[in-house]
């Protein structure tokens, strides 16, 4: 399956118009959104014949609700949940899991404190930052996690951290940063710990752990469109006995168990979150490509894509003035890679790969304002004035996915050569 895997998706062969006339479009731009998996799609046109309202008394019904719930043991079993003490709340993305959890622990204690990372994309950080004091540990120069400034800042707020929050893999990047061992140290002084997996799960192996293990993952997120649906869908996952006692975020039909004038009684989780009407489509083609993942097998997933990063960083690192961001020769990561080419705009950068070379890539900060700051070594004030002059900043941004292969990135390389060489 490795050897033809651009068989299974949709736009492989896409052409896309340049100012030098038609060519194959190359997609580089899967830590937005990736091309959608034909397995994914398969299963929605398998399921639209028997597609309603999901709660009529008659056998295609409960097919239907059937197929829809399952995909919480799928996601269970694909992340290493413990089905007896976790749950998988389904939520239209990442963004709204997220909202979720910051919600509950607003709800939990208002006045407790919230530990991000500069790595964050803002879906991580700004649902906390808006709500509760919300503290941010330090990079290293390579671009991971301080674990020096973030254990010296649990043991500083030692009590009044109550949530850590991290990135599984950074958009920009692709670093890791080491969250089984915050867990560790975060569960040492009381706290528990999110992992927003969204750029993590469909490219390595991730596991929460048992309960009973000090590394324990408490919380996850991720969702369907990155994961090769196209689709709406995504789930947040975690302690069921703790997420059962407070009121949720959005409130409708479908999540109470008693309504009158003078009294509610609310579901337990995973229902009490998911009010109104099912995303039948979405949640259903996300089991689908879970499956599909699985039987690629993630370490073969993991093994080809490690290939083609490490051919894309030799290549990049052979072109004159083009500058990497981050430590890109660490391996524990996913395979995105960030640059620039020294003198010119990444905005005319970004121009010339997609409007003469037909490459889909991404430009700018991509939601991790602080991040990006942060490797272009600006600080606060000079962010601020790059963006009122109108100049801004940002990072271009190549992000491999399961589908690409060594031809695309010889067409990156090979774009970038001639750009660059056009500067000297």
């Amino acid at each position: 399956m490795i050897s033809n895997l651009r068989n299974y998706f949709f736009g492989t062969d896409t052409l896309i118009n340049t100012h030098c006339g038609l060519t194959n479009r190359v997609y580089l731009n899967n830590a937005a959104t990736p091309l959608v998996a034909k397995p994914a799609i398969q299963e929605l046109y398998e399921t639209l014949p028997i597609y309603s309202y999901g709660n009529e008394p008659n056998d295609l019904s409960a097919k239907l609700t059937s197929k829809y719930n399952e995909v919480r043991d799928i996601v269970m079993n694909f992340i290493g949940a413990d089905s007896s003490l976790d749950t998988v709340i389904y939520t239209a993305n990442t963004t709204s899991a997220i909202n979720i959890l910051s919600q509950v622990y607003y709800e939990h204690d208002p006045d407790k404190v919230i530990l991000a990372t500069k790595m964050e994309h803002m879906a991580n950080y700004l649902p906390f930052r808006e709500k509760m004091k919300t503290l941010l540990v330090g990079l290293t120069p390579e671009g991971n996690v301080d674990m020096n400034d973030y254990a010296a800042k649990l043991e500083q707020y030692s009590g009044q951290i109550k949530l850590v929050t991290v990135i599984g893999a950074s958009n920009i990047t692709g670093i890791i940063p080491p969250f089984h061992d915050m867990a560790k140290i975060a569960h040492s002084h009381g706290a528990k710990i999110l992992v927003d997996a969204v750029q993590l799960v469909q490219h390595k192996a991730f596991t929460m752990k048992p309960h009973t293990d000090a590394s324990h993952i408490d919380f996850v997120s991720f969702d369907g469109h990155k994961f090769y649906t196209g689709q709406s869908g995504g789930v947040l996952v975690g302690d069921k006995a703790f997420l059962d006692q407070y009121k949720p975020l959005m409130y409708g039909a479908g999540i109470t168990e008693f309504v009158s004038s003078s009294k509610i009684i609310y579901k337990d989780s995973p229902e009490r979150y998911e009010a109104g009407y099912p995303d039948f489509l979405g949640v259903i083609s996300f089991g689908a490509a879970i499956r599909f993942l699985q039987n690629i097998g993630m370490k073969n997933v993991e093994e080809w894509e490690r290939g083609l990063y490490q051919y894309l960083i030799r290549r990049l690192s052979q072109i004159p003035n083009l500058i990497l961001y981050g430590d890109v020769y660490n391996n524990t990561r996913t395979p995105f890679a960030s640059f620039n080419i020294r003198d010119m705009s990444y905005h005319t950068l970004a121009h010339l790969l997609g409007y003469v070379y037909g490459i889909d890539i991404a430009s700018g900060t991509n939601g991790s304002n602080l991040y990006v700051q942060n490797l272009l070594g600006l600080t606060d004030e000079q962010a601020l004035s790059l963006y009122r002059s109108g100049e801004e900043y940002g990072i271009v941004r190549a992000s491999i996915g399961l589908f690409n292969n060594y031809d695309d990135i010889d067409r990156l390389a090979d774009a970038l050569f001639c750009i660059s060489s056009q500067q000297l």
